[in-house]
C-alpha cells in the first residue's frame, strides 16, 4: 500500500505537539545529528518532552503526516539536523482536527 501524505502547516506544529497524546501515541523517534542525548532517552514520555523542547527553540523546516498501514506518522524536520517522528493510531481525527490537506 502506497503512503498518503498530508501537508502540515508549520504554524500548527507546536499546537499539534501539545495535544498529540489524545491521538494515541504508538511510538516516537528522534534523530539529532548534533547531539547524542536523544539516543539516551528511554521512554516515549522522555522523547516527547525532548521533542517539545526542541520545537520551542528551533526553526521548523518542514512537517508532514504520512499515513500507511493503519498508522499516521508526523514527520518534522528542524534546521536540517533534527528529525522527529511521532506515530499515532488515531490519525483520522488528527487530520480532521487540524484540517490537514492531502499532498497532490
Amino acid at each position: 500500500m502506497e503512503p498518503t501524505i498530508y501537508n502540515v502547516p508549520l504554524g500548527k506544529i507546536r499546537e499539534i505537539s501539545e495535544g498529540i497524546e489524545k491521538y494515541g501515541i504508538v511510538g516516537i523517534e528522534i534523530e539529532n545529528e548534533a547531539s547524542l542525548f536523544d539516543d539516551m532517552l528511554q521512554s516515549d514520555k522522555e522523547r516527547l518532552k525532548y521533542a517539545r523542547e526542541k520545537l520551542d527553540d528551533r526553526t521548523i523546516d518542514s512537517a508532514l503526516l504520512v499515513v500507511k498501514d493503519g498508522t499516521g506518522t508526523l514527520v518534522v524536520k528542524m534546521e536540517n539536523i533534527i528529525m522527529i517522528h511521532v506515530t499515532v493510531g488515531d490519525y483520522g481525527r488528527l487530520i480532521e482536527d487540524f484540517e490537514l490537506k492531502r499532498r497532490e
